[in-house]
């Protein structure tokens, strides 16, 4: 693959969706381009407008957040895979906004509480926060909105 064929593909691919370089990186080296070629797409791509790191971290921590309802803590790791660097990663968890994030782990949380069975109250509430642990909810926001939860069904 040429380099001007390259960034064709590059920028095609760039244009259906967001994307970061390790993505961009990972599609260019599957179809067969060189290491200098890719470094030299990468950085065309970033000039033009294509590739953007700070808007791609924006926008995978809006949307993690509003449609997979998932925590800080899975949303940072997966920030972290994608090679986004530390202070762009840290600038986007920033932009979350608290109140559609207390919103969204309510609604988990009520979800869960839902569908978890237990032999005990106690084993049915571990179950539930373990389960919304695991979506990357911090274990103390979990154990508030989970008393929360209690309260109101009483």
């Amino acid at each position: 693959m040429t380099e001007s064929e390259g960034k064709t593909l590059a920028e095609r691919y760039c244009s259906g969706a967001e994307h970061c370089c390790s993505e961009v990186r990972a599609m260019l080296e599957r179809h067969g381009a060189e290491k200098p070629d890719i470094e030299s797409i990468l950085k065309h791509l970033v000039k033009e407008g294509y590739v953007d790191e700070g808007r791609y971290a924006r926008a995978l921590v809006h949307d993690k957040v509003r449609f997979a309802k998932w925590g800080r803590v899975k949303i940072a790791q997966a920030l972290w895979q994608k090679r986004i660097p530390g202070a762009v990663a840290d600038e986007a968890m920033a932009g979350i906004d608290e109140d559609e994030y207390m919103s969204a782990l309510r609604e988990v949380v009520k979800s869960r509480l839902r569908l978890t069975k237990g032999a005990t109250d106690y084993e049915r509430r571990m179950k539930t926060m373990k389960s919304v642990c695991s979506r990357g909810y911090e274990p103390a926001l979990v154990r508030k909105v989970l008393d929360l939860q209690d309260s109101f069904d009483d």
